[in-house]
Formats: C-alpha cells, sequence, structure tokens
C-alpha cells in the first residue's frame, strides 16, 4: 500500500528553494515559497501552500492522493479543489540525511522541476544547499529559479503574526 513519501512527511515546514517554472501569478513571481502538511491519513492527504507575490502573502489549500504508475513508482497526485487534478508529482531524488530533494511534475502537459528542503535543514545564507548538485543534474537544461532568500524566514514569521492577529480580530 501507498503512504505519504518520507520526502513529504514533516510535521516542520518544507521549502521550495528552486523551481525551474517561472511561477508567474498576479503579474508577478513566488517568492518565499513553502508546505506544510495538515493531515495525512493512508494513500490521502491535505497541506498549505504559502508564497508572497511581490509584497503579498497568499496561502492555498490543496489535496492529494500517492497511487502508482505503470511502472510501479509513487506518484503525488495534487489537486486544488477536490475532484479536479493539477498537477502530478515525482521523487527523483531524497537525501534522508539532509532532508532535501528534487521533486518533478506535470502540468498540462508541461514538465518542471523543484529542489524542497525541510525548514530545519536551510542553510545560512551564502550557503549552497545540500541537493542542489542532484537539482542540476536532475533538471538539466530546465531553468532554475530562486524562491527561497535569507529573508523569508522573518517574512514568514511576520505573515504568522499577522494571520493569527486577523483570526482573534474576527
Amino acid at each position: 500500500m501507498n503512504r505519504l513519501p518520507e520526502a513529504l512527511r514533516s510535521a516542520r515546514r518544507i521549502w521550495v528553494t528552486f523551481s525551474s517554472d517561472e511561477g508567474d501569478t498576479e503579474g508577478g513571481r513566488y517568492r518565499c515559497y513553502y508546505r506544510l502538511w495538515s493531515f495525512s491519513e493512508g494513500t490521502t492527504f491535505e497541506f498549505d501552500q504559502y508564497f508572497k507575490n511581490r509584497t503579498v502573502w497568499h496561502k492555498d489549500h490543496l489535496y492529494g492522493n500517492v497511487e502508482t504508475d505503470a511502472e510501479g513508482n509513487s506518484v503525488i497526485k495534487v489537486e486544488r479543489e477536490q475532484g479536479t487534478p493539477w498537477r502530478q508529482y515525482a521523487i527523483k531524488f531524497w537525501d534522508a540525511h539532509n532532508k532535501c530533494g528534487v521533486l518533478s511534475y506535470s502540468e498540462n502537459g508541461a514538465e518542471s522541476c523543484e529542489l524542497i528542503v525541510w525548514e530545519n535543514q536551510l542553510p545560512q545564507s551564502g550557503y549552497t544547499y545540500s541537493c542542489e548538485p542532484n537539482y542540476d543534474e536532475i533538471c538539466k537544461g530546465f531553468r532554475k529559479y530562486s524562491l527561497y532568500e535569507g529573508d523569508c524566514l522573518p517574512q514568514r514569521d511576520e505573515f504568522l503574526r499577522e494571520e493569527i492577529n486577523f483570526a482573534s480580530s474576527a
């Protein structure tokens, strides 16, 4: 039976540090992009995806299932709305020690790559990611956009404070 792969089983934030997808949204580019799992049971899961578009933070609640493809590999099918396919992910590389990996996904027939890193394994500013050479090799020929910068963590903390204040005033 399939289950959520280790690469995605974190109670902490999982940051998307690089992507080959330009990530255009509302006329800007994604920055400070991370995921936080909220529910997982068997092959079914839900998570929140946070990102910053210019100066505005966004949060999407997403749904997914782990399935097996024709070759016997686990694939992660993600939906923006239940019953409406969005992306299909595959884990191309996972480093269990450094908690980072390379995912590929297809959306509308186009292939893309991303490098994910668990929050507790983010390097200090100016250092490379442990799995960056793997991303460069696996995603050779794809563009490489940086989505994570050193100011993302403090900004994320400020966003969470604002979200809590907004919820308590409602």
